[in-house]
């Protein structure tokens, strides 16, 4: 389990906290969902996690030990970032982008082993993309690219797996697509995985748990279906917001007032 523990983050010579306490706690195997809108907190809160940004006050533990305890090689073990896009300075083929997850195992001097090859050829398989593994990383769609940030983070073989908006600038088949994937991939490794994203329903339809922040505090957190209520996210986003059932699942909506 990764537990955040009453985290308080500002930025120098400002006034305003950005993170105001926050606290949850996310599980093995499990997809946790952090819902905000733009200026909530999420960006830095998965700043503090990584250890990029030193809360003043607060801490993240991973299996009850400070994750500000560990070296910078060794956090890198235990974190594994997918960001929302990446753009290399060269146009690596799919495998050596996956290869890159292999970095925090293999020394400072020294090239990746077979066994390096292999946990990379594994991801990339894993992930559904083999075929695509000689292909130029540039030169592959968005919804590919997302998938082979996966597979890299997949290969880097780490128990917590940070997602910013993997589903972000993607259409909607393939924010299904990856999404799918991603479930699958946690439940399967029993990956404590901790996703930001900006859509609701999507939220509701692939995590296990919903943890939802604003103005820098946690508003509510617990099951999609305890917690996405109509209540919680017209507080989240300022807009009168209605939820319906359609065939057994909920669908989000904002409200709409007749002029």
């Amino acid at each position: 389990m990764m537990a955040v523990e009453d985290l308080h983050f500002s930025h120098r010579q400002s006034l305003t906290p950005v993170l105001k306490g926050v606290t949850f706690a996310a599980e093995p195997g499990k997809l946790t969902a952090v819902l905000g809108a733009n200026g909530s907190g999420k960006t830095t809160l998965f700043r503090c996690i990584t250890g990029l940004w030193k809360p003043q006050k607060g801490d993240i533990r991973f299996k009850g030990n400070s994750i500000g305890d560990y070296r910078h090689s060794d956090r890198a073990r235990i974190i594994a970032l997918v960001p929302q896009e990446h753009e290399p300075p060269f146009p690596y083929s799919v495998l050596e982008a996956v290869i890159m997850g292999r970095t925090a195992h293999v020394g400072l001097f020294s090239n990746p082993s077979r066994h390096d090859r292999r946990k990379a050829e594994e991801a990339v398989e894993r992930v559904g993309i083999g075929h695509l593994r000689s292909r130029p990383y540039t030169k592959i769609s968005g919804g590919e690219r997302q998938l082979v940030l996966i597979a890299r983070a997949l290969a880097q073989e780490s128990p917590v797996m940070l997602l910013d908006e993997p589903t972000s600038h993607l259409d909607f088949k393939n924010q299904i697509l990856v999404l799918r994937k991603i479930k699958e991939i946690v439940k399967e490794k029993s990956v404590t995985a901790l996703m930001t994203i900006h859509d609701p329903n999507l939220a509701t339809l692939f995590s296990d748990s919903v943890v939802m922040i604003n103005d820098g505090c946690v508003l509510s957190q617990g099951a999609p279906h305890e917690v996405v209520n109509e209540h919680n996210l017209s507080g989240l986003y300022g807009i009168d917001v209605c939820v319906f059932a359609v065939n057994g699942s909920r669908v989000i909506m904002p409200r709409m007032h007749p002029q």
